[in-house]
């Protein structure tokens, strides 16, 4: 018996010693992989043009990105997540978890129209300095149109967030008594996500390593299964199990795609409807743009076209899914729904660095599309008895 117990202490003695030199040997080469991984994918971009006339440095692009990768998050009630405050030469995250915004119009906060911008990492602008996001570029339009209104634009966007959390997001806000004058939405990227993600339409996106993570601290069972699916060796197991059986995600999202795409469609028209119930209480205007993705530019760039095949797998689902809300009898009515998927249709530049991020180019031109649909609801207010010279009146901006 005592020869049994100490020849299965041995094994298992030598399986976790195994275990724990294969953990720091992974750990070496993974962080050294993932490190030169962000510089070795950033130099593709900067190939690719993507960031051609920014006037910027093929460094000062590598800090862009390396910022990105060293971002935090930090547990924020009803979120799930939010930013930690950051303070990069390119990418500035206040310590209430926003980030900066160039706001040329901006005189005084207090009697400022305030604009509030809602999305995820592309509303966010990842790959972006500052003072080139979606929101600050449509800040700029608006100070180069109405140089003299006093406008606060403010970037609520944030990696991962899903048109419900947005939801979430203004209704504490407005809790708070902060009540913006207009309101974007920018979506349909990670609502198609979080779908395909957790097999289901509706959830955040990783729900499920939230559902894992509930209650571990009273189950060991639970800690023993999140430190293997944490480890470095099950990430180069998992990595191997997708390259072996590469074919499998594309037989697993076509057997899916219908009903799932019908379901998605649904959830995101019944949280437009619940920001226009707000929009009437609280009486600012809702804006729900439908963004652009790779599946949706008519002419892909040589590097464009190796991300759309790269993530090919999901384009039947944002396909269905996007046309089952146009399609939708309430999208069609509501003239504050929006679908700005074709905002690259008339430009063959590079305007994505994978599959649904945009360089500042694209920022710009998603800006151009918001600002023509809510410009009219910030001209100056005039009285009828005052003739406005021809010179000043507004000229409307081609979409």
């Amino acid at each position: 018996m005592k020869k049994k117990l100490k020849f299965a202490f041995v094994i298992f003695r030598n399986v976790l010693i195994t275990f724990l030199l294969l953990e720091i040997v992974l750990g070496i080469f993974y962080n050294y992989y993932d490190q030169s991984g962000i510089d070795g994918n950033t130099e593709r971009i900067i190939a690719s043009g993507l960031y051609e006339g920014s006037g910027l440095s093929d460094e000062d692009i590598k800090i862009i990105h390396r910022e990105l990768r060293e971002q935090d998050m930090m547990w924020e009630p009803y979120l799930h997540y939010r930013f930690k405050s950051m303070n990069g030469k390119h990418n500035t995250i206040y310590e209430n978890g926003l980030r900066k915004t160039a706001n040329p119009s901006l005189k005084d906060s207090a009697t400022a129209i305030k604009i509030f911008c809602f999305g995820g990492s592309t509303m966010y602008s990842s790959g972006s300095r500052d003072e080139y996001t979606i929101p600050s570029e449509l800040s700029k339009l608006i100070h180069k149109t109405f140089p003299n209104q006093n406008v606060e634009v403010t970037n609520f966007g944030c990696h991962g967030y899903t048109r419900a959390t947005e939801n979430i997001q203004l209704q504490r806000e407005l809790v708070k008594n902060n009540i913006p004058d207009i309101v974007i939405f920018y979506d349909g990227v990670n609502e198609v996500i979080s779908g395909h993600q957790n097999n289901e339409a509706g959830a955040p996106t990783n729900a499920y390593n939230r559902k894992r993570e509930f209650k571990l601290a009273h189950s060991y069972k639970k800690r023993v299964r999140l430190l293997i699916t944490s480890s470095n060796l099950y990430r180069f197991m998992t990595t191997m199990q997708r390259k072996i059986f590469s074919g499998s995600i594309y037989a697993q999202m076509s057997a899916r795609s219908d009903a799932l795409s019908e379901a998605i469609a649904k959830n995101y028209i019944g949280l437009v409807r619940v920001s226009k119930s707000l929009e009437d209480e609280y009486g600012f205007k809702v804006f729900n743009f439908m963004q652009p993705n790779i599946y949706s530019k008519k002419n892909l760039t040589e590097i464009e076209e190796v991300y759309h095949k790269d993530q090919i797998h999901y384009e039947n689902l944002y396909r269905l899914s996007y046309e089952n809300v146009r399609k939708d009898s309430l999208m069609i009515k509501d003239s504050t729904f929006v679908d700005i998927s074709d905002a690259f249709d008339t430009t063959d530049k590079a305007i994505y660095f994978d599959f649904c991020h945009t360089g500042e180019t694209g920022n710009q031109l998603v800006a151009e599309r918001i600002f023509s649909h809510i410009q009219s609801l910030l001209a100056p207010k005039v009285s009828e008895d005052v003739t406005i010279p021809e010179t000043e009146q507004l000229t409307e901006i081609n979409q």
